[in-house]
């Protein structure tokens, strides 16, 4: 870029914020989502960036901080977006069993109509039937109970008494993920399993980059302008992925334990459901 289209830059990108600001000061108006609402506690927040301001690299400490003084329901700004901050055993007990209905479905990211299979990912569906026949096929309380099992065998036969507690939960997500997709563990360190299990990783730390752009109002489709060619990227690996593990089921299709159910992955219940006759 030429200094002068680097100056015209800066000042268009100076008079946006600046436009927004002054709008968000002088020109505010009710939220029409929440006009009328009771809301819970609020802290007071900044223009444009709302309560992003109280938030540091430790969460949980601001969280805690938050929780502490405006009780166990704090309602928060991030930014363009709003959420409850939720930090009661009790207040999550009723959001998530008595109003369940009510809490889930999840917000419409800023560029979800950007990537090749929209709203139908795992991490994008809306609530509804969809959903509600993946979930079904998702169950994995088989797998889940034997990893557990080796979580805490392997906790506990540490000599030095010393367990990197993070590190332990997210390999026990890892090997169930993979385990009740294509019947391997993550933490193998060879085959499909470990390129999943570095493609996750990619995939979560690239999410938390673009999904910045959920607070920037306007300007959110921002984080898909800058990390979207390496979103795609992302996308395309998995599916050829995929495609391999895919082909592999077809071919032992036939297995004998396709009729126990515990003998099944993702993959094969997938498999089955495609050629059943009322299949949707």
């Amino acid at each position: 870029m030429t200094d002068i289209q680097c100056y015209s830059f800066l000042i268009f990108f100076v008079s946006l914020i600046s436009t927004l600001l002054i709008r968000s000061i002088f020109f505010s108006k009710p939220n029409n989502s929440t006009a009328g609402l009771h809301l819970p506690p609020t802290p007071p927040a900044l223009p444009i960036i709302g309560h992003l301001h109280l938030l540091t690299p430790s969460l949980y400490k601001s969280f805690h901080r938050l929780s502490t003084k405006y009780g166990p329901l704090p309602y928060l700004h991030i930014g363009a977006s709003q959420c409850l901050l939720v930090s009661s055993a009790s207040v999550a007990a009723e959001i998530f069993k008595t109003h369940d209905l009510a809490f889930a479905s999840r917000p419409i990211f800023a560029f979800v109509d950007k990537l090749p299979y929209g709203t139908s990912g795992f991490a994008t569906a809306p609530y509804g039937d969809y959903w509600r026949f993946m979930k079904k096929l998702c169950r994995s309380r088989a797998v889940r109970c034997e990893e557990i099992e080796r979580l805490l065998r392997r906790v506990s036969e540490r000599k030095d008494g010393v367990v990197d507690v993070g590190a332990e939960l997210m390999r026990y997500t890892n090997n169930v993920t993979c385990r009740m997709v294509m019947s391997s563990r993550c933490s193998e360190e060879e085959g499909e399993a470990e390129r999943v299990r570095e493609l996750v990783k990619e995939s979560i730390e690239l999410a938390a980059k673009m999904s910045y752009g959920d607070v920037l109002g306007p300007l959110k489709k921002l984080g898909f302008w800058v990390y979207g060619k390496q979103a795609m990227d992302v996308n395309r690996r998995f599916d050829e992925l995929l495609e391999k593990v895919l082909k592999e089921h077809e071919e032992r299709g036939n297995r004998d334990d396709w009729g126990e159910k515990e003998g099944k992955d993702l993959m094969d219940m997938l498999l089955e459901v495609c050629q059943e006759s009322d299949s949707r």
